[in-house]
């Protein structure tokens, strides 16, 4: 049995050792999409197993939200020149805020992580508006057009 090409991705390999020893369900929401997504790139299922749809917005998102990150400033500041490693978390915390001004050292990270390649691996997910089903806004149009259908033909 053959199994699909993406499971060969590392991202692949953080999801899996994600969801060992959590729900699903909680890993699905930590990601910002369904449960059943999860599921079907774990399992190769679905539209992900018979090669219809791509995982690669969800390997971008397990990415940011399990990786770790090299963190050129940190690196650059340690005494030894050791990579100083952090979490996608702490690396999105440091790089997304709002301009530090109390510290100059702060400023400085700040600054860095502005032409950091990891910036814009760990930018936080937009999240996508509602957008009502057309069956309810069609339903809305003809109530609206004629609130009692039942009168209609009894009118004089």
């Amino acid at each position: 049995m053959s199994f699909p090409r993406y499971m060969l991705d590392p991202a692949f390999e953080m999801l899996r050792a994600a969801c060992e020893g959590t729900p699903r369900a909680q890993i699905a929401k930590r990601l910002g999409v369904s449960p059943p997504v999860v599921g079907q790139v774990l399992n190769g299922t679905g539209a992900y197993g018979s090669g219809k749809a791509s995982p690669r917005k969800l390997f971008l998102r397990v990415e940011a939200t399990f990786g770790h990150w090299p963190c050129p400033h940190l690196t650059e500041q340690s005494q030894d020149g050791t990579p100083q490693v952090i979490s996608a978390a702490r690396c999105r915390e440091l790089a997304h805020r709002a301009a530090p001004t109390g510290s100059p050292r702060d400023v400085a990270h700040w600054q860095a992580c502005r032409q950091c390649p990891h910036s814009a691996a760990t930018t936080p997910p937009v999240p996508r508006p509602k957008v009502p089903r057309k069956r309810q806004q069609a339903t809305t149009a003809v109530n609206t057009a004629n609130p009692n259908p039942a009168q209609e033909g009894n009118k004089p």
